[in-house]
């Protein structure tokens, strides 16, 4: 479903001095909606111009990019995330001689290649044990490769030397997940490491459950042109358990933060909400992608369809200049109301539906491997449903 994103270490995104003005717009005399304390950890919903939405503490409103620690390495992340080529996916990673391992290790995590990125990081450590940033980055490829106890170890050695509010979340939520994933057992197979609560989920039925991520990675990459150099994690668990080790909105059934993490539901809906978080992995490979579209097309290729009474909802509340313009739906949408999460996901997949009924001949894996023409598309489509 949503997408909570952990930033790196290194890309964490801070308010740089305290009371900074946090504004309803991009210009300086747009009003004051909350004052800003200095370090407070800051989410990029997104950017125009050098001007950033953010969610700051518990306020949203907008910040320019000089009020920002931190913002010169995010952005830096973001570029290259989007840096493709054919076919997409993990490329080698350069590593010319005194290539700076911290900046290698970055670019795997970006990768989708968190083992390996641990591995750099690691040697690192050898010589430098009680390096914060080091333990953090650590931790958080630990974390996104599945060695949760190893991640929790990092995170704490992290905090106990310079606390950090982006490592105190991802610590709380390592604990949270541990805890919640007490007895799970686990299948490897080619692509993937299944974790299970074998109270709710039989050997048998993990098999089968393996065999299915299997195919629909298969299917998925195909349709996307997404590769993975690593065996993906994945977890499935009762819902209770689930909720408790994500935290998600009751009517969330699967999230993907690095790892798919899915609660037990009956077979037909297992496979699509595998489905559904399998095109948020393969998605998030290639680069860094609005939410829209993200859940347009985990909806799409889930085998979900729209109905014709939602999507005369939908185009009734764009005319009425009621939606935002898809290029503002950037941020994850795991903590929507049921309501809001309804509308947002319905227009999400009819933008799916559009892209390809009128840009097909440019085709999905075009659009992977060229984000720039995303912009242009969005637009096009914001048009089509306002007809």
């Amino acid at each position: 479903m949503g997408l909570p994103v952990f930033l790196l270490a290194t890309a964490l995104l801070t308010v740089r001095e305290d009371q900074t003005p946090l504004r309803s717009g991009c210009e300086g005399g747009d009003a004051v909606v909350a004052r800003v304390a200095a370090g407070t950890p800051v989410t990029v919903r997104f950017a125009v111009n050098g001007c950033y939405a953010v969610q700051a503490g518990d306020s949203q409103g907008y910040l320019p990019g000089g009020a920002l620690a931190g913002i010169e390495a995010w952005e830096a992340e973001r570029r290259g995330a989007r840096a493709l080529d054919t076919p997409v996916g993990p490329a080698p990673v350069a590593r010319p001689a005194g290539a700076d391992p911290v900046s290698v290790a970055a670019q795997l995590l970006a990768q989708g290649r968190p083992a390996e990125a641990l591995q750099t990081v690691e040697r690192l450590l050898i010589g430098a044990p009680r390096e914060a940033g080091l333990l953090a980055m650590a931790g958080l490829a630990a974390y996104r490769a599945g060695f949760i106890p190893r991640a929790i170890g990092y995170l704490k050695d992290a905090q106990a030397i310079r606390p950090e509010p982006g490592v105190a979340a991802l610590l709380a939520k390592a604990e949270q997940e541990a805890a919640a994933d007490e007895g799970v057992q686990t299948l490897e197979s080619t692509r993937f490491s299944l974790h299970y609560d074998p109270r709710v989920v039989t050997v048998e039925a993990a098999r089968r459950l393996s065999a299915v991520l299997e195919q629909e990675y298969a299917r998925i990459s195909l349709e996307l042109g997404c590769q993975t150099a690593e065996r993906l994690s994945a977890t499935a668990q009762s819902r209770e358990a689930y909720r408790r080790a994500t935290g998600a909105a009751e009517w969330s059934g699967g999230q993907f933060d690095g790892r798919i993490r899915v609660a037990v539901l009956e077979p037909e809906a297992m496979h699509k909400t595998f489905a559904h978080e399998l095109v948020h992995a393969c998605l998030a490979g290639t680069g860094r992608w609005p939410a829209w579209l993200h859940e347009g097309l985990a909806q799409r290729l889930s085998g979900e369809t729209l109905p014709p009474e939602m999507r005369e909802e939908v185009r009734a509340a764009a005319r009425a200049g009621k939606l935002p313009p898809l290029g503002s739906m950037s941020q994850s949408w795991t903590r929507l109301s049921p309501g809001h999460a309804r509308l947002a996901y319905a227009m999400a997949l009819y933008a799916a539906e559009l892209f390809f009924a009128h840009h097909q001949e440019f085709g999905i894996r075009t659009l992977v491997r060229n984000p720039e023409f995303l912009d242009r598309i969005a637009a096009d489509i914001d048009r089509r449903m306002r007809e």
